[in-house]
């Protein structure tokens, strides 16, 4: 808390000198804009009324941040978590069920193509672009499942001329990593750009089981992926333009390791191995339990997609119309020992499959007049089918529980925003989304000893109207202030893992948000600033009751909160970036229990019969999130430039159970980073030495809180990744 208030009393001293120093102004320097299309059509950052960061890949780069994961310490309010799952939340909104039943809260868009699963949520930056994260509700350009906000990921474009680069990464962990990308023209109407990747690495923590090491899985958190991403550029015509983006991703790692934070579970004996260190887990995946040989996994963790995305632009004198038309199939297998004891107690196991078609038309003004509008629709139809399986060893009996269920959703909507400048400063935005959702499922329930099962056939329908208005006014200088109201939507489903199988309904959110973007000091500081207010209704969580997962409808939660971002050019050489979150995330209203905690009181005026969880915090909102980043340049004449970087990362108090419980939360840690890099003078060849987590900081990226025996707790916690360093060479051509 501390670290944190002097890191926001440092950005107000900041902005107060670069505002007071005009002469800090006279040698020409400017902070570069940064062209998004959150709004979707381009505009610059600083004159977008949302709460949006975009980080670029130069920027990813000097970080040494190759991940999603890694990418999320960078982005105020974002946390991005490795789950069974991968998990993305942003100011406390995200998603809690790990099957294909539920929807993640964050919308993700790859090259402006939504991704329906949260499995990819963890995935490796290539050949990025830029990263653009939007906080809040995005329900009117956006619509579905975006009630948190929007993650878009845009890699690079062909280019006119020829041009490639390669860069080759080794690290501590024997940690190895190639990327390249060629680019350039085939005809004069057509370009290509290929660009791919290979990484693998040792894993961060040692698995002692036995027998583990002969399976591949003496170290837990590998790395053992590649990826290929292809795009044809073609300009039929002066106004009619084609994209075409294929992309391949094939992850084969390790999952990460679990850290039974409790040493005290009821059932250890003497024959239990249960490690001090927190880098020695004992965990079995039991690739052969009894009864499970049917549908044995022969890998513990598979994370692949493989997608294609077609774009047709057509560009007339007053309009232009976009047609996004996007595939994508995602497989995913993941297998854990469920308890960390070496004999054989529980090991849980899911695969999935998804196929979803996409298509997404937008028709833009070009008008340069007072008044811009935008229209669209969007279609989405997925076939999604998930096994969650449970092999028991032969202490309850050797039998194997499994969950079986499909999931077919067919989504659309309909929306239209317009913009309308005043022409004193002053601009009006209005536009309204409604959404229509389907989904249909399939589910069982069996235990592998001849049980003939438990068949159903939920269904669930979800409709909404989602409007958002906008109030902003830019001054002279290009300060902008703005407010806002957005409702957001986020459709119903199914917790395949309950049973009978629970379907549970839409959640909606009002948001409310007022901000500013400061540009001062003739452009050599960027000072953004928020403050948002949610009004949030059936709001989706998860919880974990035996061996079986309940999603259902919390009554109602309050959320709110400010941000800060600031960029300053401290000097010719000295560049400072900085963020500052602040989140108060409570429940209203949540009448559940798990029937572990029996000390809770019954609240019989709002829950007959059942506590109220009322004022507790909502998992993944951690109070305070923050960061600091110096960045030194010093030109060496004709030979090229020599670069530094430090950064300081802070992520505040957190939960990761709607019971608040302390054995699956986590205190605020800190985590300092640094590289070194040099240029030379053509830019032809780099070379960048770099150390994350420099402290060595044991800590946990996410905790789960799993439960094999009754009313017992068994918080499973991630280990966070240790110090890692290592050196990254490049050349462009």
């Amino acid at each position: 808390m501390k670290k944190c208030l002097m890191t926001a009393t440092s950005i107000l001293a900041l902005s107060i000198l670069f505002t007071s120093a005009p002469a800090l102004a006279q040698s020409g320097l400017a902070i570069e804009e940064i062209v998004v299309t959150a709004e979707r059509r381009s505009s610059t950052l600083q004159s977008t009324p949302i709460s949006i960061t975009a980080v670029t890949g130069e920027t990813l780069s000097a970080s040494a941040v190759f991940d999603s994961e890694a990418f999320s310490y960078s982005v105020p309010g974002l946390v991005i978590q490795r789950d069974v799952i991968g998990k993305a939340t942003i100011r406390g909104i995200g998603t809690e069920n790990f099957t294909v039943g539920g929807d993640p809260g964050v919308a993700m868009y790859l090259d402006g193509a939504y991704v329906a699963r949260s499995s990819v949520a963890i995935l490796d930056f290539f050949d990025t672009e830029r990263v653009e994260v939007l906080r809040g509700p995005q329900g009117t350009l956006y619509g579905r499942n975006a009630t948190g906000g929007v993650i878009n990921i845009i890699s690079k474009a062909p280019t006119e001329e020829f041009e490639g680069y390669a860069k080759a990464t080794y690290g501590n962990y024997d940690n190895f990593r190639l990327e390249g990308a060629v680019s350039g023209p085939i005809t004069e109407s057509a370009r290509v750009r290929l660009a791919g990747f290979v990484a693998n690495r040792d894993g961060y923590t040692e698995n002692i089981f036995p027998g583990a090491d002969a399976r591949g899985l003496g170290d837990l958190d590998s790395k053992d992926l590649w990826a290929l991403r292809g795009r044809f550029d073609l300009d039929v015509t002066e106004k009619l333009s084609i994209e075409l983006i294929g992309d391949i991703y094939r992850d084969d790692s390790n999952p990460p390791a679990f850290w039974y934070t409790d040493d005290t579970l009821p059932w250890q004996g003497p024959a239990s191995v249960f490690p001090s260190d927190i880098r020695t887990v004992s965990q079995g995946f039991e690739f052969e339990a009894p009864l499970f040989d049917s549908i044995a996994p022969t890998t513990a963790g598979r994370w692949d997609q493989t997608g294609i995305t077609g774009k047709i632009t057509y560009e007339a004198d007053a309009f232009t119309v976009t047609s996004t038309s996007a595939y994508r199939d995602i497989e995913f297998e993941w297998l854990n020992d469920g308890d960390g004891l070496s004999d054989f107690l529980v090991v849980y196991y899911q695969k999935d499959f998804s196929d979803q078609f996409t298509q997404d038309i937008q028709i833009t003004s070009n008008d340069d007049g007072p008044f811009n509008w935008i229209v669209g629709g969007f279609y989405l139809t997925e076939s999604a089918t998930g096994l969650y399986a449970i092999p028991l060893g032969p202490a309850f009996g050797g039998i194997t529980l499994a969950y079986d269920g499909n999931n077919e959703t067919d989504a659309f909507g309909v929306f239209a925003e317009g913009t309308y400048e005043f022409g004193n400063g002053f601009r009006f935005t209005g536009g309204l989304r409604y959404s229509d959702e389907q989904k249909d499922a399939t589910a069982d329930f069996r235990v592998f000893d001849g049980d003939p099962g438990f068949p159903q056939t939920p269904e669930v329908s979800s409709d909404a109207f989602t409007p958002r208005f906008v109030l902003d006014y830019t001054f002279d200088d290009d300060t902008m202030v703005y407010a806002s109201a957005t409702r957001g939507f986020r459709s119903g489903g199914f917790s395949f893992l309950d049973i009978p199988v629970n379907a549970f309904e839409a959640e909606t959110i009002w948001a409310y948000e007022v901000g500013t973007k400061a540009n001062l000091a003739d452009d050599r500081v960027q000072l953004n600033a928020a403050g948002f207010y949610y009004n949030y209704k059936n709001q989706q969580l998860s919880q974990v009751t035996n061996l079986s997962t309940t999603t259902s409808n919390a009554g109602s939660s309050t959320i709110w909160g400010l941000e800060f971002e600031l960029a300053a050019l401290i000097s010719e050489n000295l560049r400072l970036d900085g963020s500052l979150a602040y989140l108060n995330a409570e429940f209203d209203e949540f009448c559940t229990n798990d029937g572990r905690d029996l000390t809770r009181p019954i609240d019989n005026t709002v829950c007959p019969g059942t506590p109220n969880l009322a004022g507790n915090k909502l998992p993944r909102a951690p109070d305070w999130t923050g960061n600091l980043a110096l960045s030194y340049v010093q030109p060496l004449g004709d030979s090229g430039d020599v670069d530094a970087r430090i950064e300081w990362q802070y992520t505040g108090d957190q939960f990761y159970s709607v019971f608040n419980r302390d054995s699956v939360s986590q205190n605020g840690v800190s985590v300092f980073n640094a590289s070194i890099g040099f240029v030379t003078d053509d830019e032809r060849w780099s070379i960048r030495g770099w150390v994350r987590n420099i402290g060595d900081k044991e800590y946990f990226s996410n905790l789960f809180p799993s439960g094999v025996s009754g009313t017992t707790t068994v918080p499973q916690g991630f280990v966070a990744p240790p110090r890692t360093y290592g050196v990254t060479v490049g050349a462009n051509f």
